[in-house]
Formats: C-alpha cells, sequence, structure tokens
C-alpha cells in the first residue's frame, strides 16, 4: 500500500494542500508532533467535499455504525461529504477491527486520519488498509535553521539571520520552542518588520540544553555532575530524547575516534574526544550505549518512569 516518509519543509514544498485534491480516497497522516500537525493540517483544501467543507470528527467518539451510515448507506441526499479525523490514536479497538475488515468505497470521498505522533493504530491500517500512507518525521538535531524557518513560513514572518542564529543557540530544536518563540514574535513584530536583536534578546531567554558540556563531563566520567543537571532541571521529554540521541553518537565516537584521523585540522570537540576515549573500554561504552538507548525509549514514549531512572543514574554515579 502507497507510503512515504518527509520531513516536514520537504512535504510542504510538495504537497502545499498537504493532499492531492484531485485523488479521493483513504489517507493516514502520520505526525511528528501536534505543532507540524497544525501547520499542515491547515493547509487543507476547503474544496473537499461538494459543500465546500470539511467535517472534523474525534476519533473517540467514532463507531462502526458511524462509518456504515456516512461510507455504506446509500441515500437521496447525500452529497459525498468528507470527513478528517482527529487525534486517530483514540480510535476504539472495536472499530479499529470493523475498518480493517469491511473496506469502504471512497472514490468520491475522503476519510482523512490524522496522528499527533507516532501510534500502533497507523501501524496496523498501513498493513490493512488499502490508501496513502504518510509519515511526517522529526527535524534531526542539525536541522535547526531548516526547522525553524518552516515554522515561521506558518506565521510568515521574515527574520534576519542574527535572530535566526540567536534562537537557534538560545532554544531547544523542538517544534513546541520554535513555535512559541514565533508566535510572540509576530504579535511583537508583525512579520517580522522592524525586528531587532536587542528586542529579541529581551523577549526570549535563553533556555537550551548544552548537549556539548554535558557531554564533555560524561566523557571526562564525571558521570554525577552529567546526572545531577538532568534530575535538577525542569526539561520535557523532547529535550530528553534530543540529549540521548546525541549521547549515543558521542560515545559512538569515543568508542572509534578514527573519524578524526583524516582531519587536517581538529577541533576543539576533536581533541576532546581523542583524549576521553582513552579513559574508556569497549565494554563500559557499550553498557552506557545501552542505557542511553533505553532512555531515548523511555523519553519518546513519554514514560512517567524516566525522571526516576534519572536519579537512580544519578545515585549510582557516585
Amino acid at each position: 500500500m502507497p507510503s512515504s516518509k518527509w520531513f516536514p519543509w520537504d512535504f510542504l514544498k510538495s504537497h502545499p494542500h498537504t493532499i492531492d485534491f484531485n485523488k479521493k480516497g483513504f489517507y493516514a497522516i502520520q505526525f511528528c508532533d501536534e505543532f507540524v500537525s497544525h501547520i499542515l493540517m491547515e493547509r487543507l483544501p476547503s474544496e473537499l467535499t461538494d459543500s465546500g467543507n470539511f467535517f472534523k470528527v474525534s476519533a473517540a467518539d467514532l463507531t462502526p455504525d458511524w462509518f456504515e451510515e456516512k461510507f455504506q448507506t446509500m441515500s437521496l441526499f447525500a452529497q459525498n461529504e468528507s470527513y478528517l479525523v482527529i487525534e486517530s490514536q483514540n480510535l476504539p479497538a472495536k472499530t479499529k477491527t470493523w475498518l480493517e475488515e469491511n473496506p469502504l468505497s471512497l472514490d468520491d470521498q475522503f476519510l482523512i486520519f490524522s496522528f499527533p505522533g507516532t501510534s500502533k493504530v497507523y501501524d496496523s491500517f498501513a498493513k490493512k488498509i488499502n490508501g496513502e500512507f504518510i509519515k511526517i518525521e522529526a527535524p534531526r538535531f542539525w536541522e535547526n535553521l531548516l526547522h525553524l524557518e518552516f515554522i515561521c513560513a506558518h506565521f510568515n514572518l521574515s527574520l534576519p539571520m542574527n535572530v535566526k542564529n540567536y534562537l537557534i543557540q538560545s532554544l531547544e530544536n523542538t517544534s513546541y520552542e520554535f513555535f512559541q518563540a514565533a508566535s510572540l514574535l509576530n504579535l511583537y513584530f508583525p512579520g517580522g518588520a522592524n525586528i531587532q536583536l536587542e528586542y529579541v534578546q529581551k523577549l526570549i531567554r535563553p533556555n537550551k540544553l548544552d548537549h556539548f558540556s554535558l557531554a564533555s563531563s560524561f566523557g571526562s566520567k564525571n558521570k554525577s555532575r552529567f546526572y545531577k543537571v538532568l534530575t535538577a532541571s525542569e526539561l520535557d521529554f523532547d529535550q530528553l530524547r534530543s540529549l540521548f540521541f546525541f549521547m549515543q553518537n558521542h560515545l559512538f565516537k569515543l568508542m572509534d575516534p578514527s573519524y578524526c584521523d583524516g582531519k587536517s585540522r581538529l577541533s576543539k570537540y576533536d581533541k576532546e574526544i581523542l583524549s576521553h576515549s582513552k579513559a574508556w573500554s569497549a565494554s563500559e561504552l557499550q553498557k552506557e550505549m545501552h542505557i542511553f538507548g533505553e532512555l531515548e525509549l523511555a523519553a519518546k514514549s513519554k514514560s512517567p518512569l524516566l525522571k526516576n531512572r534519572l536519579r537512580l543514574e544519578y545515585l549510582s554515579s557516585f
């Protein structure tokens, strides 16, 4: 069944209205977060239905009877209306099973399921239902400029490069942080008119977690400082997930610093990698990488036990 993966800005460039108006049928779109979902779903064309609009329904309220009535019952007054199903991860199990076992005829309608994050319902649908399946993937940690510009474009907000650099250096690379910053700046400087860095610095204070500083502490085997910062800070799951992903890459470099061999000039970070790698055995690094892998999965699933796990790691670091 057709499926594709995109980063938000690439998807927007290729699909300015999110879906193809000329290709009706079943759609399932899984977004990386609710802010990217909001931006892209707002671009759905109003001409989705004969009445010039589409109907938004909550997945939790849908039953097999509802689908039979809307898509399988002939009516003299039918207008071939289309529907957008929001919070699709909350679809009742009975309804999900019914949809997978009863193919709908959607030649003249759109049925769009929107998932604001990863979902087993999406994965199951992709295997059992004929339709278009689209995954919008989270920006990688080094794609902060593309991420910021994607969100600013939603507000028609034009920022000078020095302001962009300040926001990238000051904020975590998350849709939440960039969306809130862009919304605030657009309120004070509509469209970015007359915006100056000194005013931005007063409105938006830095709150970015310094990955390299933390990696340096951990690399020098000062694990107590590393975990103390994490347990003492009010960090959200996205911030933690980004850090744990970064740390796995960092420890891999400690395990195999040969990437430095071909460089004519080593950065401060490269030199630190070479120095710290001597303090670790391969088995020690493998163990720590495994721990960070587990922590990343816990952050990705928004586990309520993650904070306790970090406290335990902090206590065991002494």
